[in-house]
Formats: C-alpha cells, sequence, structure tokens
C-alpha cells in the first residue's frame, strides 16, 4: 500500500514541478521579497521589520495560490485526461490515489516553502537584516495552514472543475481567516436563521486564523507553545476529516 501511495505522490510532484504556474509563482514570490531592497531607504526606522513581514506575508501568499491553482486540479486532471481509468486498472485502491495526491501535492509544497523560504533568508541577508531563527516558526505554522487548504483544494477537485475548485478554495481561504466575523455577525444579529448560520459556518470551516503567528513573529512578542501544538492538532484532525470526506466523495463517482 505505502508503495503504491508513494508511486503516486511522486509522480504527482513530477508532473506538477513541470507546471509553469508553479515556477512562476515562485519566482514572483522571490521577486516581491526582493523588492525590499527598495523600500528600505523609505522605511523610516522600521525596515527590519517592513523586510520580515514582508517576506513572510509573501511566503503565505504565493504558496497558498499554488495550493490553490495547482492543487485544485490534481485529481480532476486525472479523470480529464483519462488516466484514472488505467490507474484504477492496476490494483491501486481509490482511497491510496486520493492519498497519494494529497502527499504529493504537500510534497510540492514543502519544496515551495523551503525554495521561497531560502530566498527569504537571502534578502535578509543582502539587506543588513539578521536572519533570526525564530521566523522559521511562522514558516512551520504556514506549513500546516497549508495542509489544511491542499486537503481542500483536493476534495474539491474530486467533483468539480479546476476552476470552480479555485474559487471554492479561495472563498474558504477567506472565511478561514474571517471566522471572527461569522461568531460577532451571528451574535449581533437578531435574525435566528443568520444566527444559525454564522454559528454553522464558525464552527464547520477552518480557523485559519490560528496558524497567522506572523506579527507576533515579526515584533518579537512571546509564542505560545500551547497553542501552536493546539493549532497543530486541530491541523492534522482537520485535515485527515477532508480527506475522508474526499474518499467517500470519490468513491461515490462512477468510473
Amino acid at each position: 500500500m505505502l508503495n503504491r501511495i508513494w508511486g503516486i505522490a511522486f509522480n504527482t510532484f513530477r508532473e506538477s514541478v513541470r507546471d509553469r504556474v508553479l515556477a512562476a509563482l515562485i519566482v514572483i514570490a522571490i521577486l516581491v521579497m526582493a523588492s525590499a531592497k527598495v523600500i528600505q531607504p523609505v522605511a523610516l526606522g522600521e525596515a527590519e521589520k517592513i523586510i520580515k513581514d514582508l517576506g513572510l506575508s509573501a511566503i503565505t501568499l504565493f504558496c497558498v495560490l499554488i495550493a490553490i491553482l495547482v492543487g485544485g486540479r490534481i485529481v480532476y486532471r486525472e479523470v480529464e485526461k483519462r488516466t484514472i481509468y488505467l490507474l484504477l486498472a492496476r490494483p491501486v485502491r481509490r482511497y491510496e490515489f486520493i492519498i497519494g495526491k494529497y502527499c504529493g501535492m504537500m510534497l510540492v509544497l514543502g519544496v515551495s516553502l523551503v525554495l521561497m523560504t531560502a530566498g527569504f533568508y537571502l534578502v535578509l541577508l543582502l539587506t543588513g537584516v539578521k536572519p533570526e531563527p525564530r521566523l522559521l516558526w511562522a514558516v512551520l505554522m504556514t506549513g500546516f495552514e497549508l495542509a489544511i487548504l491542499t486537503a481542500v483544494a483536493v476534495l474539491f477537485s474530486t467533483f468539480v472543475t479546476p476552476i470552480a475548485s479555485a474559487v471554492f478554495t479561495f472563498v474558504v481561504y477567506f472565511i478561514g481567516h474571517s471566522t471572527q466575523l461569522l461568531r460577532q455577525l451571528a451574535a449581533i444579529s437578531p435574525a435566528p436563521i443568520v444566527k444559525f448560520i454564522g454559528m454553522f459556518l464558525y464552527y464547520v470551516l477552518p480557523n485559519l486564523n490560528n496558524f497567522n503567528i506572523r506579527g507576533d513573529v515579526v515584533h518579537n512578542a512571546p509564542l505560545n507553545p500551547l497553542a501552536m501544538v493546539l493549532s497543530i492538532a486541530y491541523a492534522l484532525v482537520y485535515t485527515f476529516t477532508l480527506l475522508l470526506i474526499a474518499i467517500f466523495v470519490f468513491n461515490r463517482r462512477d468510473f
């Protein structure tokens, strides 16, 4: 089983790294970080914080775009090209296919994170900013945020087109960073239906703000280890649940 999953994951990784969208996003991300060299002279004493925040934000943003644009079509592409029939004709179970695709996409994102982080640290060195190791905590938490988002993209990819998958995944990402607003809306709204919908979405959709510690890292605020551990556990459970749903949906499809 593990050999089959690894084979699917490796093929997914190999196909994805050939995607021009992936290469373009990584290059653009590094260029955005390098733009800190231009900002530095006009930062009015806040250059270090601005450069760090810009770099970490660029890493998060462009990795999210990779997860949405590349991850949203990894399952649908196999169906569209009809290669899914060849795969399932072999001794490959459908859950192995979904898990393999997810692992392959996470491998792509892991390599992208490493490349962008290396570019970020290079920019820090070139701008004379100390490349502190604590910045890596923000990158680590971004990785777990991407784990959830990739699972969302894979789930949508099992039953909708790549464009729809990208739109739906982006909506989940946007709302996932606005869950507190949903709770506040439910609290102040006099309409019972709005209260119900607001609280339902608050508890069902992922709370991605749990993984945003960029502000604390940039401003040298103390980090909460317990909160980070709980956020990581939350990411693992949520990702596992999404993959179970994706497997269930994929099993219901007729190939």
